[in-house]
């Protein structure tokens, strides 16, 4: 299966910028492949120590409100990643992503299941990560379908514990960098997906996002 790439139609800038950008957070993956995954059940509590100890973290539920207070907490060198089709206050069309630059420059990049939105989040120069749910063979099939068409800097794979077993059904050659995510609960877990080939894991378990360091120095 050939994967989608970029069109000759799309401006040298943009491109230049996307590259640039998703070159820069592999980079920074690779050092620290643990993300930290921010949902209402984890954030209510969340201190500004929480957020040092990954240099990605996903926003994957919540509202503009909740998103300022999270970014507000972290240091300047944090990215955000945000999963819009949980989100609620910005909507997923061209004035949305212009009101998100505006209001969250440090949100780097759209978490989306939608072919449409990550079309149009890659056009305003977000990184875009598609969510790969693998419940059986019929979905996997048809997510491949979508990652073929949109061609996303990045795919989630939910969920990221079964990576390991059913790795060998993705057409990896080519693909673009896999995210795991979803029961990830121990180290152990943390390594095997890792030595299975994924560029990183994400989790909300905070036990796993102190993982980072000690990566860091194996990787």
């Amino acid at each position: 299966m050939a994967w989608r790439k970029r069109k000759p139609s799309d401006s040298v800038g943009r491109l230049s910028f996307l590259e640039d950008s998703m070159s820069r957070i592999g980079e920074v993956l690779r050092g620290f492949p643990v993300i930290g995954a921010l949902r209402s059940s984890n954030t209510k509590d969340l201190r500004e120590e929480d957020l040092r100890f990954c240099s990605v973290y996903f926003i994957l539920e919540g509202d503009i409100f909740e998103a300022r207070r999270i970014v507000a907490l972290a240091d300047d060198s944090v990215a955000f990643f945000l999963h819009l089709d949980l989100f609620g206050g910005i909507a997923p069309d061209e004035a949305g992503f212009l009101l998100l630059r505006e209001l969250f420059p440090r949100v780097r990049g759209i978490i989306s299941t939608r072919a449409r939105t990550l079309t149009l989040a890659r056009r305003m120069e977000f990184i875009t990560i598609f969510r790969l749910f693998c419940i059986d063979s019929e979905s996997l099939r048809t997510g491949l379908k979508v990652i073929q068409e949109v061609g996303p800097d990045a795919v989630e794979v939910l969920p990221g514990i079964v990576f390991p077993k059913i790795c060998r059904f993705l057409p990896l050659e080519g693909f673009p960098p896999v995210i795991c995510g979803g029961f990830i609960r121990t180290p152990k877990d943390v390594r095997d997906i890792l030595k299975s080939g994924a560029l990183a894991v994400s989790t909300s378990a905070k036990d796993l996002w102190k993982m980072n360091e000690a990566l860091k120095e194996c990787r």
